[in-house]
């Protein structure tokens, strides 16, 4: 969900910065600019597609059945557009802000941030269940004519789609941050 999305992008930059701490704290350019392509690589290839996918199949889900009342995202010539770059914008500003906290030794901080994304994230999945749990147009919603993801035809592929995506998303998000920390463990700080 969008509303979502963009404050991941903002945290999982901060989780990349966390995970390369050690050379962020060396100062050293050629540390930051090495996680922070890895933090860019993560985005571009494990990560911003799976909104995109969303919103041109789903649009009604993956924008909570809210403020945009027409049909597609094709009906918002702009939207994706705007979405791409506020959502990277996001991703980057995470890892910067993070960088300036981590180098200021407010690691707790950073890890405090991130975590109440998350968990923001997850109130707004679960708080919002009659949103969240809809399939179909705004128009359904607010009809009431929208059935559940599991009461909906096609609602296999939905459902398969979604878990695919969290897989992918959290097998690299960990390897990325493995990939990270390994590449730390030789630095004095």
């Amino acid at each position: 969900m969008v509303q979502i999305d963009v404050p991941i992008a903002f945290a999982l930059g901060q989780i990349f910065a966390d995970a390369a701490r050690k050379q962020l704290l060396t100062r050293r350019p050629e540390y930051y600019y090495s996680a922070l392509a890895k933090n860019n690589l993560f985005h571009i290839f494990f990560f911003s597609w799976i909104p995109v996918y969303f919103l041109v199949n789903y649009f009604g889900w993956e924008t909570t059945h809210m403020w945009w009342h027409k049909d597609a995202v094709t009906d918002y010539p702009f939207f994706l557009p705007v979405f791409l770059v506020v959502f990277f914008f996001a991703a980057n500003s995470g890892f910067w802000l993070s960088t300036l906290l981590i180098r200021k030794g407010k690691f707790f901080l950073v890890r405090v941030s991130y975590t109440g994304i998350f968990l923001f994230s997850l109130c707004w999945v679960f708080g919002l269940w009659k949103r969240t749990t809809y399939l179909g147009s705004y128009k359904e919603w607010a009809q009431g004519t929208a059935k559940r993801v599991w009461d909906t035809s096609g609602g296999e592929s939905f459902i398969y789609m979604l878990f695919f995506t969290i897989i992918v998303w959290f097998v690299a998000l960990i390897l990325f941050i493995m990939v990270l920390r390994s590449e730390g463990k030789h630095l004095d700080t």
